[in-house]
């Protein structure tokens, strides 16, 4: 077998090798059930994390000795109705109502998130997406709510058990994945769910 020979089965080795990767991706689907009752199947399903980065030139303290524009980045707060906390607005709206005419320069994105991270008395765990075979979230209320009375009833604290494709399983009392949703495919189209939304998702692959 001479050079060029090789050359050409080793690159066609390589575009066979591409090609079931990508068919192995497209292979995967999900079951989504949502805290709502809502049951969805999705294909190609991934988990997405957005972000909002603020220009560095805006980094100007505002009147009165507040916190400079910077510093907040991407910082809102979320509905409290939900869970309370603080986490990453990808929303331009967000930033324009905060500082007006004053709004900073963003630029808006999102990646595919390759892994998770969960807690149990404060151990942190990072889970690979790929591993995870199904997730589940739990709801527990937070007793003493600091929140105004009106919505402190709605204030929980979300778990997590997650089990793995090997089949073993890690359970976590502690989970927020921020700005992260779960985006995929259905019948009529594109579906994105946020994280805090979905009760249980199974992968299928």
């Amino acid at each position: 077998m001479n050079l060029k020979t090789s050359i050409v089965s080793f690159m066609a080795a390589v575009a066979l090798a591409t090609t079931a990767g990508a068919a192995d991706a497209q292979d995967v689907t999900a079951t989504v059930r949502t805290w709502s009752g809502q049951s969805l199947e999705l294909t190609q399903p991934s988990l997405e994390v957005f972000y909002t980065i603020v220009s560095k030139s805006q980094e100007t303290p505002s009147q009165g000795g507040g916190t400079p524009v910077g510093q907040f980045g991407g910082m809102g707060t979320r509905g409290l109705g939900t869970l309370g906390a603080s986490y990453l607005d990808p929303s331009i709206a967000t930033l324009t109502r905060l500082f007006g005419s004053q709004a900073p320069d963003t630029i808006q994105g999102h990646r595919q998130s390759q892994e998770i991270t969960v807690f149990r008395e404060g151990v942190a765990t990072q889970i690979a997406v790929a591993r995870i075979a199904s997730l589940a979230f739990t709801r527990q209320p937070v007793k003493d709510s600091s929140l105004p009375p009106y919505i402190a009833a709605t204030h929980v604290r979300s778990g997590a058990m997650v089990v793995l494709t090997d089949g073993s399983r890690v359970d976590a009392d502690y989970v927020n994945l921020g700005a992260m949703l779960l985006r995929g495919t259905a019948a009529g189209g594109r579906v994105d769910i946020p994280w805090q939304d979905i009760q249980t998702v199974e992968f299928r692959r």
